[in-house]
């Protein structure tokens, strides 16, 4: 039988030091989109947050377990292939920790 694990994401971005980071990228999103409702706005967060709870599962499904520096670095891969899909650049060389 396959383990199956319910992320609190908001405590995985805590514990990870990437919460701010992701609501930055959630920041430029909404930007991006422009006027939104606020209904169509919190649908695209949340659609946000379960893209990188895909991405989470995904990656620790092919490594088979996970610690928190790999959560940490497959969030922050996400979160940089996400801006670079928006044209944003990141902060410095990358390193955000």
């Amino acid at each position: 039988m396959e383990s199956t694990i319910r992320l609190n994401l908001t405590r995985v971005l805590e514990v990870t030091g990437e919460l701010k980071h992701f609501l930055d990228l959630g920041a430029i999103r909404l930007q991006a989109a422009g006027q939104l409702s606020q209904e169509a706005s919190e649908a695209l967060i949340f659609a946000m947050a379960d893209e990188l709870e895909d991405h989470i599962r995904a990656m620790r499904d092919r490594q088979g377990t996970a610690t928190i520096r790999d959560i940490r670095t497959w969030i922050r891969a996400w979160i940089d292939e996400q801006e670079a899909a928006l044209g944003v650049k990141p902060p410095g060389n990358g390193d955000r920790g």
